[in-house]
């Protein structure tokens, strides 16, 4: 089960900027990537419903790659039944409501985002000579 998160809406100041960071800083621009990644790794773990731990345990992040001009990096779980807790699934005539754990988990990543961003951006213009 994997999910993928897309940022939409940069005017071309924030396009060029970010252009900026990846090529002059690329490491710094996968560091942050990747933290966001795991952030919301952690936030998915935390809301996993625990029976025998198998499915909370099992959630990973993937690595970090890019194709064309986006990257990607997945956070997934490939136990069998992460989907059916994750939506909700029939057990006998009733049915089992979803936990909907990776959903609200990012509702609480993409709440965060503009203050991490923003901070992480201070700090670094702060630290960094841009274009």
């Amino acid at each position: 089960m994997g999910t993928e998160y897309r940022f939409d809406g940069l005017d071309k100041w924030e396009k060029e900027l970010a252009k900026a960071i990846e090529q002059q800083y690329p490491e710094e621009f996968r560091r942050l990537v990747t933290e966001l990644a795991l952030h919301l790794e952690g936030e998915v773990k935390g809301r996993t419903p625990v029976d025998t731990g198998h499915l909370r345990d099992n959630w990973h992040v993937g690595p970090l790659q890019k194709r064309g001009n986006e990257y990607y990096i997945e956070v997934y779980n490939n136990v069998e039944y992460a989907e059916p807790v994750e939506y909700g699934h029939r057990r006998g005539r009733s049915f089992v409501p979803g936990r909907h754990m990776m959903e609200l988990s990012l509702i609480e990543v993409q709440s965060i985002l503009p203050d991490y961003l923003r901070s992480w951006l201070d700090d670094f213009l702060a630290n960094h000579e841009i274009i």
